[in-house]
């Protein structure tokens, strides 16, 4: 009983933390606060992340469906509150750090947005220069911070990171590393050859290709005519109703979409209260890729929206996120979705247009791919600092153009979420088979459709994607039909 009654008491304080957190990470991303501060945070939570705590729950042995995610905050709270101040002292730098552009002082948070829209191929590749520069003198501060949570993951008894993120998150690394090594193989030839043909589409020969080249690409600017920035609120409302939801009857999900110089040109959704106050975040910069962005984060926003209140916080805000990450593609994937563009965009003919945006989802798998690779490298290693060459070696050979090695820890997320990520295109794919095997192509106009979502999205993150995904007729990931889309789309 009294092992059960430390769950009772972590849950709701578990709350609490991650509400606080939560706002504090927002107004910091959203550009209306320059410093992060989360020392009194974890100073008023401080017994939720006590060695004694991670050690009582390490030892428990119950069949409690809340206690391998209160575990995990726990530890990885652990980990964080240890490099906290490296956390704050970082938010800061990538918050205040400026560069000099066109005689402008230009926040660290807009060069990319410069760079994606910038067409002159010299001055993108100055701007991406410039950026870099940035982050290698923040990277100081990010491999101290990665030395900290390395050295405290061994102080709980883990080989390294890789293994505590292994076990503690049950993410089955190595099973998912050698389905994505082989997806690398299996599609080299097939990206290949279409990114040369891309690349000298916008006036850049592949041998001098960069990153910032396939931003520029990606950002598509001969589609803004149909991606209107004016329609991006009123076709994501439009869908919804679609759904047989009504998102203005729905005030826990609150957008903003204000200008902020400082603000994160990533999208994000921060699920303050759940699911009571949600934040929608975007930073539109033009075109389809605001559109993909808006759908995504939507998709988080309305999951968390629909979340049952009287469920344990343990179900409601923690958990497996490849499950969020999962229901914010399927909204997201709408972009791809022929009937969809005819109807909300009035774009009758979408074969360019949809045979560059798969070809942009294959990058994004392989970039993850190779993400997972270097992550597994990079965790299982003691010293990150040497491994800036292996960053650069892995992404670019798998993506056709230059990584910047600046960029070695800066693409790196805590916890292994680049592995949450493909499990959340692998759930996606096969949640979107099920609505459409049920109700059609154009399911997005079926409110039996939508009901069908928020029966899902009222469970939270109670269940891992592995299991959830048995509620749609599946016995577990599946990477098969995520394959086939991508194959058939682009072979056809």
């Amino acid at each position: 009983m009294k092992e059960r009654e430390l769950l009772d008491r972590l849950d709701p304080e578990a709350e609490a933390f991650d509400s606080a957190v939560t706002r504090e990470h927002y107004l910091n991303r959203s550009g209306q606060k320059e410093e992060l501060s989360l020392e009194p945070i974890f100073r008023r939570h401080r017994r939720l992340f006590s060695r004694e705590t991670v050690e009582a729950l390490a030892a428990l042995r119950l069949r409690d469906s809340r206690l391998r995610p209160i575990r995990e905050l726990a530890v990885f709270g652990y980990l964080e509150e240890a490099a906290r101040p490296l956390t704050e002292e970082l938010a800061r730098r990538e918050t205040v750090d400026t560069a000099t552009w066109d005689s402008q002082q230009v926040p660290c948070r807009s060069l990319w947005t410069l760079v994606m829209n910038e067409a002159d191929i010299d001055r993108r590749h100055e701007l991406e220069r410039l950026r870099c520069e940035l982050t290698a003198a923040q990277n100081p501060i990010r491999e101290a911070r990665w030395g900290v949570l390395h050295a405290r993951t061994r102080e709980l008894g883990y080989r390294s990171y890789y293994h505590l993120c292994d076990r503690v998150g049950g993410l089955d690394l190595q099973g998912l590393l050698a389905l994505m090594e082989r997806f690398l193989w299996d599609t080299d030839k097939l990206y290949h050859d279409r990114l040369e043909g891309y690349l000298r589409s916008i006036g850049v020969s592949p041998a001098l290709a960069e990153r910032s080249d396939l931003s520029y690409l990606f950002r598509s600017p001969q589609f803004d005519a149909v991606f209107d920035g004016q329609r991006l609120l009123p076709a994501l409302k439009a869908t919804l109703r679609g759904l047989g939801i009504e998102p203005d009857h729905l005030p826990n999900v609150r957008l903003d979409v204000e200008p902020r110089p400082r603000k994160s040109p990533r999208a994000f959704c921060a699920p303050v209260r759940i699911p009571d106050e949600i934040w929608l975040v975007i930073s539109p910069h033009g075109g389809q890729d605001d559109y993909r962005a808006l759908f995504h984060e939507a998709g988080h926003a309305y999951h968390f929206a629909h979340v049952r209140r009287e469920a344990s916080f343990a179900h409601r805000g923690m958990g497996d996120n490849s499950v969020t990450e999962g229901f914010a593609f399927v909204l997201e994937h709408l972009v791809y979705n022929p009937a969809w563009l005819q109807e909300h965009l009035g774009l009758a003919d979408p074969t360019e247009y949809l045979a560059l945006a798969r070809f942009h989802k294959l990058y994004m798998l392989r970039r993850y791919a190779a993400k997972l690779q270097y992550e597994c490298d990079l965790h299982r290693s003691d010293d990150v600092r040497a491994r800036a060459k292996r960053y650069s070696d892995l992404l670019t050979a798998a993506l056709g153009v230059r990584y910047a090695p600046q960029d070695y820890l800066f693409d790196v997320d805590d916890g292994f979420y680049c592995a949450r990520y493909v499990r959340a295109w692998i759930f996606e794919a096969q949640v979107r088979c099920y609505l459409e095997s049920e109700f059609g192509k154009a399911w997005f106009r079926s409110a039996k459709a939508g009901r069908r979502l928020r029966g899902l999205w009222a469970l939270g993150q109670r269940y891992p994607a592995h299991q959830l995904v048995r509620r749609v007729g599946y016995r577990g990931l599946d990477p098969g039909p995520l394959v086939a889309e991508l194959t058939r789309a682009l072979t056809d």
